[in-house]
């Protein structure tokens, strides 16, 4: 289905991703954030925890970027327009890279094939800008996107050497952004699912069957998007589900805890382990408990995984399960900060 040879991000998607970002970011993350909170994600708490890396990504891109007349046209905010150009572009470059190497008819071809990925009535003759017109209004994209779309159209050589150009002049920013950020990028796109999403596979098998390219993006993290020979997908796209799932799974799990922590006895057990390992005879007289109350508050503790055993010199050793509180701990942050 997918070619998954790539899990590194590709300069071209990066750079023009990084222009984009640095004149619409304040917009971008607003959007973002309501697009989170209508998930019944907590946005700002899912920004601060994972998103927050794009803020200097951004900004150190921003400082070494050249401007250039033509931004205006591909990188006004219109994130529809821009991620259609952006895919017709790379499929454009992979297959001529130069600018000045471009032709019309390659253009144009490519872009029917994005345009018309969802048609299944008779193709026009797309030789005049208003069959091209007519095809455009029959399809979903916004007005402003149809506009857009019908103006690259009919000049596509320039204007995709104008993108072109504008890359090759902000390569260097791109690399010296992620030179600087070369840590936290690395370790994310390592951390990334080696296969897309179920719910991805799901959509490719009934609408875009066939083999497909994967590009991860950093500077649009969030984005899950399939074009009839693309896949882009967000370094942090999976997070979106299992932050979700966590957050239930903490919802269910806190008022349990809460309960078990409530019990006075527990409480100072596990305070009382903070140290080091205890046996159980040695946490009932510290405690002043029966051995037998004791070897119940244990039961309790370890069945709720708060405490884990060892063996040693024939004696059964209580000690804190120190990933389990970690858990724990997160589980506070992600509800209540």
């Amino acid at each position: 289905m997918e070619n998954k040879d790539i899990k590194n991000l590709h300069p071209f998607l990066e750079t023009l991703g990084l222009i984009y970002m640095a004149k619409n970011f304040e917009v971008v993350k607003a959007d973002m954030l309501t697009s989170l909170n209508e998930m019944n994600i907590d946005g700002n708490q899912f920004y601060k925890q994972y998103l927050s890396y794009l803020e200097n990504y951004v900004q150190v891109f921003e400082e070494s970027y050249s401007l250039n007349e033509e931004e205006t046209f591909f990188f006004g905010y219109n994130t529809e327009f821009f991620l259609t150009v952006l895919a017709i572009a790379i499929e454009l470059f992979e297959s001529k890279p130069e600018p000045d190497y471009l032709e019309q008819r390659h253009i144009l071809s490519v872009t029917t094939t994005f345009l018309m990925e969802e048609k299944t009535e008779a193709i026009p003759n797309l030789t005049s800008l208003e069959n091209w017109f007519l095809l455009l209004q029959s399809s979903e994209y916004s007005e402003d996107t149809k506009w857009r779309l019908l103006e690259l159209i009919s000049n596509p050589v320039e204007k995709f050497q104008e993108l072109f150009k504008i890359y090759k002049k902000n390569r260097s920013a791109f690399d010296i952004s992620f030179q600087k950020n070369k840590g936290q990028l690395e370790k994310m796109v390592s951390e990334t699912p080696s296969d897309i999403s179920d719910v991805l596979r799901n959509l490719v098998s009934e609408f875009h069957p066939g083999t497909k390219k994967v590009y991860l993006s950093a500077v649009l993290p969030l984005i899950e998007w399939i074009t009839p020979t693309i896949i882009f997908q967000g370094i942090l796209a999976d997070k979106l589900d299992l932050y979700q799932k966590n957050m239930e799974s903490a919802k269910k799990m806190l008022p349990q805890i809460l309960k078990l922590l409530g019990d006075k006895s527990k409480f100072e057990i596990l305070c009382l382990l903070k140290s080091h390992g205890r046996y159980n005879l040695e946490i009932a007289e510290e405690l002043h408990l029966t051995p037998a109350t004791a070897s119940h508050h244990m039961s309790m503790l370890l069945t709720n995984h708060m405490v884990t055993v060892e063996k040693k010199d024939g004696r059964v050793y209580y000690q804190l399960n120190r990933e389990t509180l970690s858990e724990i701990m997160k589980c506070f942050e992600e509800i209540f900060l």
